[in-house]
């Protein structure tokens, strides 16, 4: 019995695991020009950042192309507590964080009708840190939370006649996780036991991208793409530490759980509206339903295995952009975003306080020979979310505020 009440205590761990990926737990700047144009490229994609957005774009880009990309985000959270759990008068923050995702594209057309690449890129993954962790009021349910997944995305491209092409992405992917919580009893008056940290990866992962574009005039496309849905498999070690001697810490043990990251619908459609601006709007529909339960295993004890329901929804993001070409060498760029949350109000806690969400961007890009350097800064605002039905009975008050900025190069060769 002890033991199946020491694997229990790590179900919030293993729920943080799984929802800790935005809104819900993707990450859509994955290239600096589209990042520029409030992450619109599903129409009009014209660098190797294509392989994600819209591989169809491929089959349209000229000789050999590698981008690397770099966006640095800083994320800002501030929570005030209700009263009974964890107090009125409660207010606590974030670690001042800075994180760096990478992205590195390459792309070669072969011919007319041909085309390939192949793209490293990080699309889901959230970390969460907060301050004074030993005393943070909900260090019970989580003080960190690290989810990384890599992409390595082999594409290709096909031209079947003039003004149409299509795309096809193969995502091999890899994830790791950690998490780090206090064991705290409350009864009869709350005290840290020990505490907990959870480290794991997941098994190989395979999931695909599609993508058409068509010239519908001289002057405008339509683009769609899709990305399938990827079924992780999360195998974990937990390592109890115990701070109050003999406390009724559970041994160290292994950990396995399931996780979606869902599937996406984008249509999108750019016009040369004038010479030197260019216009886009992309729909894109996120299939977040596709995490309606977490399914938990113990391999060393059977008798503690859960299902934990999560119930997320679909959402919708609308994307808008904007390109002006200044001169032959600059290009001003701007963008608007209205990105919805899947979260229902009773999962939003320490380990993914999000929100929907509505953001600005303006960016450059300017072009010296074969080399094209771009930048961007997105200013993401996320609705303030008051919470009094939280799964964990941890209620309060959140408002966020993120800063992206990006960095990329491009040389044509």
């Amino acid at each position: 019995m002890k033991r199946q009440a020491g694997f229990l205590l790590l179900l919030p761990m293993l729920l943080a695991a799984a929802t800790a990926q935005g809104a819900g737990y993707a990450v859509w700047e994955m290239g600096t020009k589209s990042s520029a144009m409030g992450g619109v490229m599903t129409a009009a994609p014209d660098d190797p950042t294509a392989i994600f957005y819209n591989p169809a774009g491929l089959a349209r880009l000229e000789g050999q192309q590698v981008t690397l990309d770099l966006t640095v985000i800083n994320p800002y959270t501030e929570f005030s507590g209700v009263a009974p759990d964890p107090g009125y008068g409660v207010s606590e923050k974030l670690a001042d964080p800075i994180f760096f995702l990478p992205q590195v594209y390459f792309t070669k057309r072969f011919n007319e009708e041909f085309a390939a690449g192949l793209g490293f890129y990080t699309p889901y993954g959230l970390s969460v840190e907060w301050a004074d962790p030993e005393n943070f009021s909900g260090r019970r349910i989580s003080t960190f939370t690290d989810l990384k997944t890599y992409f390595v995305s082999p594409t290709v491209a096909y031209t079947p006649f003039e003004g149409v092409s299509v795309g096809l992405g193969v995502n091999l992917v890899w994830s790791h996780v950690e998490l780090n919580r206090y064991v705290v009893e409350k009864i009869p008056n709350p005290a840290d036991l020990g505490k907990v940290a959870i480290t794991g990866s997941g098994d190989l992962a395979f999931s695909v991208n599609v993508g058409a574009l068509v010239n519908v005039t001289d002057n405008s496309t339509l683009g769609f793409s899709y990305k399938s849905k990827t079924d992780l498999t999360l195998t974990g070690d937990a390592d109890f530490t115990t701070i109050v001697e003999n406390a009724p810490i559970p041994a160290d043990g292994p950990v396995e759980t399931a996780m979606p990251l869902p599937s996406l619908f984008s249509i999108g459609v750019a016009s040369q509206v004038h010479e030197k601006l260019l216009v886009e709007f992309n729909y894109n529909r996120i299939q977040w339903s596709a995490f309606e339960k977490l399914e938990l295993t113990f391999p060393e004890a059977p008798e503690a295995d859960e299902t934990i329901r999560e119930e997320y929804e679909n959402t919708t993001q609308y994307r808008f952009g904007a390109e002006f070409q200044a001169s032959p060498e600059l290009a001003l760029r701007g963008g608007f975003v209205i990105d919805e949350s899947p979260q229902p109000t009773g999962g939003v806690g320490p380990v993914l306080p999000d929100a929907n969400r509505k953001g600005v961007s303006i960016g450059a890009g300017y072009r010296l020979g074969n080399v094209q350097l771009d930048l961007y800064n997105l200013f993401l605002f996320m609705e303030d979310r008051e919470i009094r039905d939280n799964f964990d009975g941890y209620n309060g008050d959140y408002h966020t505020y993120t800063n992206l900025f990006g960095l990329g190069l491009t040389y044509h060769f």
